[in-house]
Order: structure tokens, then sequence, then C-alpha cells
């Protein structure tokens, strides 16, 4: 598959904002191009994004490199959201299946379903529905965010859910991958994906049940037991100069290169 669209996954972080924009080729991705902009404070103490003008301005930057014909996909904070799983419904459309799923989850929440911005991904296998959902004024702020900065087409996923991206390109016993942000552990496995603010990748190792054998970690100090992980060795079309600290582009990477609906 050979594509001219550039794409693009922005992961805004405490101390700024880290963009990757790749090409699909037929021999696999080429990288096109990295930016890092540095911020004092990007986001307050909740994970949840402030519209500074600074913040404001190093995506208009962004903006102004990219060609027209782009697919953007900007980072929003897995800390931020409600993840619950409930019975898939028989004999529902695809709206209908929205309604309810947000419905149930308002309701075990306790919130009215207006508050909620949710969406799901439905399991034959299981007959399951996996509700993510968050805060609609918090997904609102992000959004507001980043149509300030001159954007009309993107899309929201996860920080935590981007890792997931990575699974096709790693060994097959590898079950799970993490990422050191700077403040927080994120997580996938190959069925799920989250945070952990606290704890090293042996807690983390732990929680979910998987031995360090099974996990690829991209941070700074390798963890003992724990194979590195390098995602910008899956590029096969890449050129210098690198990026400074690079496991700290792996949600952007991964929102990169992830096969997300468009």
């Amino acid at each position: 598959m050979v594509s001219r669209i550039w794409k693009i996954g922005v992961h805004i972080q405490d101390d700024g904002v880290r963009a990757v924009a790749v090409q699909r080729r037929r021999e696999g991705w080429q990288l096109r191009k990295w930016w890092y902009f540095s911020l004092a404070a990007a986001t307050d103490n909740h994970g949840v994004t402030i519209s500074s003008a600074p913040l404001i301005e190093a995506l208009q930057k962004l903006r102004a490199e990219l060609p027209t014909q782009h697919h953007l996909r900007v980072a929003f904070p897995a800390r931020r959201t409600l993840q619950r799983t409930m019975p898939l419904p028989r004999q529902l459309c695809e709206s209908e299946c929205q309604t309810y799923a947000t419905a149930a989850t308002a309701k075990a929440l306790q919130m009215t379903p207006d508050s909620l911005f949710s969406d799901y991904h439905v399991d034959p296998a299981h007959q399951t529905l996996s509700v993510t959902a968050a805060h609609r004024q918090e997904v609102g702020e992000v959004m507001t965010l980043v149509e300030r900065a001159g954007f009309s087409d993107y899309a929201l996923t996860p920080d935590a859910c981007a890792l997931s991206s990575f699974f096709p390109y790693a060994a097959p016993q590898i079950q799970g991958i993490a990422a050191w942000d700077g403040e927080q552990w994120l997580w996938a496995t190959r069925e799920r994906w989250g945070c952990q603010p606290e704890g090293g990748i042996g807690s983390l190792s732990q929680m979910l049940t998987l031995p360090l054998s099974q996990w690829l970690c991209c941070s700074e100090v390798p963890q003992d037991g724990v194979a590195v992980c390098d995602p910008w060795r899956w590029l096969t079309r890449a050129h210098p100069p690198k990026a400074p600290a690079e496991w700290r582009f792996a949600v952007a990477l991964g929102l990169a290169m992830g096969s997300y609906p468009v």
C-alpha cells in the first residue's frame, strides 16, 4: 500500500509537545519529520490540557509545516478516561448501540449521559462492548485547543492506547508494551490499555499477571529483565538527525503508525 497522505501523531506532555509524521510506502513506514516544542507547563496537575498561548503557538507552528493532505491524531490522557465492559445488546444498529453504551456507562457512574463523551469496541467472540468514556467538558477543552491552532480534520485517541500500534511489529511472545512518559507508566496489552501513576514495571507486570519476559519497555533507563522497546526501528525509512530522548516520542509515533479509522 502506498499513500501520499502524512499521518501525524501529537502527544502533549508536561514539558512540551512531541509530534511525528510518517507516510506509508510499499516497503513500510517512512519518517517524514519529527517535532519537539519545549514548554514550561503544557498540562495541569490532573492531566487536562490547558489552552495556554505558548501551547497554541506550538501547535500553530506544527500546522504551518504540514501538507494539505494529512491525518492528525492527538493523544488524550488515558488517566482522564473511564473504561468498562458490558454485554453486547442484540438487534441494535450502530447509532442505537452508541446511545446504549453512553447511557449504561453514565448510569453506572451516576452521571448524566450528556456529560460524557464515549466510544466503544465490539468483541463478537465474547459478545461484549468495551466502552471508553471521558468527561465531555475535558474532551471539549482539548478539541478547542486543537481547533484554535488551525486544525479541522483530527481525532483524539487515549495516549496509552497508541502503544497497541506496535504489536504487529513485535515478536509473538510480547504481550505487553509500556512507556514512561516522564511522570507515569502508560501500558498496553493485546486486549487492554491503561496507565499507572506509581510503581515500576515490576508492579505493572504483577498487576497484569504478565511476566517481565513478555514486555517491551520504552524508557530512559533499561528496566531489569525487560526488553527495550525502540519503535523507531520499525520505520523502514528514516533520516538523521535523531529526536532527543527518542523514548519520549513513543506515543506520538504509535498514534502516527496506528491503523485507526480516520
